[in-house]
């Protein structure tokens, strides 16, 4: 006679998770390398046109934020007219002069 051997049951075997730690650990480096942290604080109202050509910068640190616009949710102590921003701060247009040459002496350095 031959021997028969018992069925097993039908259930499904466990899933892998050899490979989470890998998938999980990608996931970080992305979104280490893809997010941004905000330099500045936009106090003005500022609508952007559409870009249909991008350049990519080849440094950052040499960049000077300039803004021009009404002030924004928040900053009406400053007035409803429209206001320069330099990097963080408000300032007249006079002052543009003496900002613009101090971050050039700055980066001379």
């Amino acid at each position: 006679m031959s021997k028969f051997k018992k069925k097993k049951s039908g259930a499904l075997p466990a899933i892998s998770t050899a490979s989470l730690p890998d998938i999980v650990f990608m996931l970080l480096f992305f979104f280490m390398v893809a997010t941004v942290m905000r330099e500045n604080t936009l106090m003005i109202s500022n609508s952007l046109p559409m870009a249909d050509q991008v350049e990519k910068l080849d440094k950052k640190n040499p960049i000077s934020y300039v803004y021009a616009g009404k002030p924004s949710k928040g900053y009406e102590k400053y007035g409803t007219e429209a206001r320069i921003q330099l990097n963080d701060k408000f300032a007249d247009v006079n002052e543009i002069v003496q900002f613009i040459y101090s971050d050039r002496s700055a980066m001379m350095e």
